[in-house]
């Protein structure tokens, strides 16, 4: 983990005003949040083809299941890179990776838009834009201007995940609270989110900041606080998925900061697991597919095949 010097510094750093969204997750980067038990590097899924487009996604959007149409087409699937966390994609990005299609959420979007990592999507190009869900095509986020620079095609939320049968005095829905990730009745059996976005903005929330995108310095200050009393109470910090399941499966991990289809898959395994709705309010998400604004022109129609494949109802069967 990062020293306490370095969240002293993030509070600091910002101390004279109020923070604006993007601001804020500027930032986040100086906390430098870490996994504590299972660091997560960058990571090629597959061995590379000049032949494929690179897609840069989070782990478990690399499976066949996500992009089927595109293997139909082309008989193999495309070039996968994983990131832990849009964090480090950016890093790895700024360091001169160049992936041609990405997957970041939706904050992202304007940041990547400065730094030159996308371009404009043609959703003309896309035959599965007509079966994208209406609402997802008007989030605020995924425009430039009038430029659409992202295709919204998943969201979610982020809440907790519990062990009703371990921690029962949780399952009243108003017992309902982000709080149970700083019980200390539960310490050494909790998780976080290794992420920045899902991390830090989990703890301004729970401190009960008006608006965790433009606190005041008094606010931050009550975030800071709150990191510093969690971590000792914390297993590990995570981003990946697998890791935090199957320590909920096992009982390793009484709760966890996680996604709603956490929740979904373990309860269809027959676990007893809740997910949160937290009085606090849960985080909510939404994530889809850019373009690439470095991706050569030849990879194009093929860049455009795999975004369309994402899109595919089959996908999402």
């Amino acid at each position: 983990m990062k020293k306490r010097a370095d969240i002293d510094k993030f509070v600091d750093d910002y101390r004279g005003g109020k923070l604006s969204r993007r601001q804020f997750n500027q930032g986040l980067a100086s906390v430098g949040l870490m996994s504590v038990m299972m660091p997560i590097m960058p990571r090629l899924a597959n061995a590379a083809s000049d032949d494929h487009p690179t897609l840069y996604t989070w782990g478990g959007y690399e499976v066949p299941e996500m992009h089927g149409e595109y293997i139909e087409k082309y008989g193999a699937s495309p070039n996968m890179s994983l990131w832990g966390d849009e964090e480090e994609a950016e890093a790895k990005m700024r360091a001169g990776f160049h992936p041609d299609v990405s997957m970041p959420c939706s904050y992202k979007v304007k940041k990547w838009t400065d730094l030159k990592f996308i371009k404009p999507v043609d959703t003309d190009r896309l035959s599965h834009w007509n079966d994208v869900i209406p609402v997802l095509k008007t989030v605020p986020d995924t425009f430039i201007g009038d430029d659409r620079m992202m295709v919204t095609a998943w969201w979610g939320l982020t809440s907790v995940t519990f062990r009703t049968d371990l921690a029962p005095e949780y399952i009243p829905e108003d017992k309902h609270t982000w709080g149970i990730l700083w019980d200390p009745k539960y310490k050494g059996r909790l998780s976080m989110i290794d992420s920045l976005i899902d991390g830090v903005m989990v703890a301004a929330i729970y401190s009960g900041a008006k608006d965790p995108f433009n606190m005041t310095p008094d606010e931050v200050e009550n975030v800071r606080q709150l990191m510093r009393e969690q971590r000792p109470l914390l297993r590990y910090y995570t981003n990946d998925v697998t890791s935090w399941e199957q320590a909920l499966a096992s009982g390793e991990v009484i709760a966890a900061a996680s996604w709603n289809d956490t929740a979904t898959r373990l309860s269809k395994d027959g676990l007893p697991v809740m997910f949160m709705n937290p009085k606090e309010g849960p985080m909510t998400w939404t994530c889809g597919l850019v373009l690439n604004s470095w991706i050569k022109p030849e990879m194009e129609d093929r860049a455009y095949d795999l975004m369309n494949a994402f899109l595919s109802p089959s996908t999402g069967e």
